[in-house]
């Protein structure tokens, strides 16, 4: 797999994982997958941080400009991403991935999917989901 992709996957990953910790700390849940009343689908963490629950994942701000957006797998897995959401939270770290562009995330996932390694879920519920091969 390409190392670029590879370390973009590994820090969204840790940012998920920032986030889910976040939000079963503060809203008092270990499954924060299973929001609903009396979890607000939008609030705010340790009155300062604002989250959004959507259909089967959250958008959580982390700091003031960063953000990260993901899906919840099957029974609240986190390490699942897609194309669309890698490349969200790369272009919003520039400074991070300087000589990186989309197109090279595109031709990377592309790659990685037909080098299998990276796979989709089977899940119909999750399946726009990619998990990296070693962890299905």
């Amino acid at each position: 797999m390409n190392p670029d992709l590879l370390k973009i996957i590994h820090d969204f990953q840790e940012k998920v994982k920032e986030a889910n910790e976040r939000l079963k700390k503060h809203l008092g849940t270990d499954e924060p997958h299973n929001w609903g009343p009396p979890i607000e689908q939008v609030g705010v963490l340790g009155g300062k941080h604002k989250y959004f629950f959507h259909g089967i994942g959250c958008a959580v701000h982390l700091s003031e400009k960063d953000i990260v957006d993901f899906d919840y797998g099957a029974n609240g897995r986190i390490d699942g991403f897609d194309e669309w959401r890698l490349c969200g939270f790369f272009e919003a770290r520039q400074k991070t991935y300087p000589n990186i562009t989309e197109c090279d995330v595109k031709r990377w996932f592309k790659e990685a999917i037909e080098c299998s390694e990276i796979k989709k879920s089977e899940s119909r519920e999750y399946g726009n989901l990619y998990y990296l091969v070693q962890n299905t």
